[in-house]
């Protein structure tokens, strides 16, 4: 999936855990805020409709460069 600059992508729990390697629970964990495991920094999910919830991909691609930077060191 690619990005444009007019519509942007959704996606759901499945592709978030996918792209980063974790369980689909770990991300639920990630995101909120009653959890231990509660990641301030990490995208916030949004209401698509009553019963979906997604995060904007641009979201996480720069979730993922701030990991990768931080690894690095920059």
């Amino acid at each position: 999936m690619t990005e444009n600059n007019t519509t942007p992508i959704i996606l759901r729990v499945s592709e978030v855990a996918k792209r980063l390697g974790i369980s689909d629970a770990a991300v639920w964990y990630k995101s909120n805020p009653k959890s231990r495991h509660y990641c301030e920094d990490f995208p916030k999910p949004f209401k698509v409709s009553a019963n979906v919830t997604g995060w904007l991909e641009s979201e996480v691609n720069e979730y993922i460069r701030k990991l990768a930077a931080a690894r690095l060191g920059e």
